[in-house]
């Protein structure tokens, strides 16, 4: 057997911190550069193992997800990705947020907020101008945020939350806890 392999049999190697952290994302071209970061929303994919899944890929009209075959990480033509969030309601596996940090620019007039758009699973189903606590992938409280919008995918039944927070915790959101009480 060839050290190739036997790499493959191994499987994947265990990232550092048990999870996907902001600096494994940019290590491996997941996030935007700053220019189309800050010009408007775009999706922050969690996916950099090799994986058999290509939702994502599948479902993109702009052919934005690149997956040269089905084991890839996907990858994103940031110069012709839109927006339009079918990437996060389509995967399976919760992967994938989309982050507008003009979101909060150009529709609330606030330089310092943000949309992240976040796939949900959980009960209660929060609903706009609720408060929600605001997670990063290792499951760390970031802030509070408030719901913008719920929107409910017709084509894959994916609710999708759509949560106001501070610009600095955008990429790093990940997962939302309702507020008890609110």
């Amino acid at each position: 057997m060839t050290k190739s392999e036997e790499r493959k049999i191994e499987g994947q190697k265990t990232l550092a911190s048990g999870y996907v952290t902001l600096d494994d994302l940019k290590k491996a071209g997941n996030i935007p550069p700053d220019g189309i970061l800050e010009a408007r929303a775009v999706p922050i994919i969690d996916d950099i193992e090799e994986i058999p899944c290509t939702p994502c890929r599948d479902v993109c009209p702009t052919g934005a997800i690149i997956m040269p075959s089905m084991n890839d990480p996907p990858k994103v033509k940031w110069e012709a990705c839109t927006g339009c969030t079918l990437c996060v309601q389509a995967c399976p596996g919760l992967a994938i947020t989309l982050v507008n940090m003009s979101f909060g620019r150009k529709v609330l007039k606030r330089n310092d907020i943000a949309l992240v758009s976040i796939p949900y699973e959980m009960i209660p189903v929060p609903k706009r101008g609720d408060r929600v606590r605001v997670y990063d992938r290792g499951h760390n409280y970031l802030c509070d945020g408030e719901v913008y919008s719920v929107i409910k995918s017709v084509k894959f039944g994916t609710i999708v939350i759509n949560v106001l927070v501070p610009k600095q915790y955008a990429l790093h959101a990940k997962y939302l806890e309702v507020i008890k009480g609110e």
